[in-house]
């Protein structure tokens, strides 16, 4: 799969960032080269979302005022048709974590879902059919990024939606992309 512009150039903003790590992954792999797709499943796990709209700027600036008012949605590539929620990482599994700008680059060109998505989640997540029972089996074990979504807030942080426990349920909440990935965090995205 040949790589985008965006992906290009992300490359060539951050090499001194992570060349050394990406070439000592090569030696301890035994010099395989993994090309691209970091992503690999986690749970057995799937729940089908029905097909839901982006949320648009106004509609997010209700809720999250702290959103800026001009340009506040930065990107949102979240899936728009019907999906079937899959928990992965993009965590090699000898890494305890990676750093946000190396999340990042991991997340480019990966089926993200969304702010929609992590929407519908918590709403049915009482749902009563064993997809869920699962799902609700790992509140207090992990917390799931939506990354297809990415705001930028009136202080110029860019956030994205994830979901969390707060003791007892799942709840929506944002987190910095600066922030690392750790092996308790799940990445959803849409697999089949």
């Amino acid at each position: 799969m040949p790589l985008t512009p965006p992906q290009v150039q992300l490359g060539i903003d951050q090499a001194h960032i992570f060349a050394g790590r990406e070439f000592t992954a090569f030696m301890l792999n035994g010099f395989r080269v993994q090309i691209g797709d970091f992503l690999r499943y986690i749970e057995d796990l799937t729940i089908e979302i029905p097909a839901l709209p982006r949320p648009t700027l106004p509609e997010l600036r209700t809720r999250f005022p702290w959103i800026k008012e001009e340009g506040g949605i930065e990107s949102d590539i979240s899936l728009k048709g019907l999906v079937v929620l899959r928990l992965g990482t993009v965590l090699r599994p000898d890494e305890p974590r990676i750093d946000g700008p190396e999340y990042e680059r991991r997340m480019l060109g990966v089926p993200a879902l969304g702010f929609q998505h992590a929407d519908w989640i918590v709403e049915h997540q009482d749902d009563d059919t064993p997809a869920f029972a699962a799902l609700r089996a790992l509140r207090g074990k992990v917390y799931i990024d939506f990354r297809g979504l990415i705001v930028v807030s009136e202080d110029g942080h860019r956030d994205f939606p994830y979901v969390n426990d707060d003791g007892l349920r799942f709840v929506q909440r944002w987190d910095w992309t600066d922030h690392d990935l750790d092996q308790i965090g799940r990445v959803a995205v849409s697999g089949k």
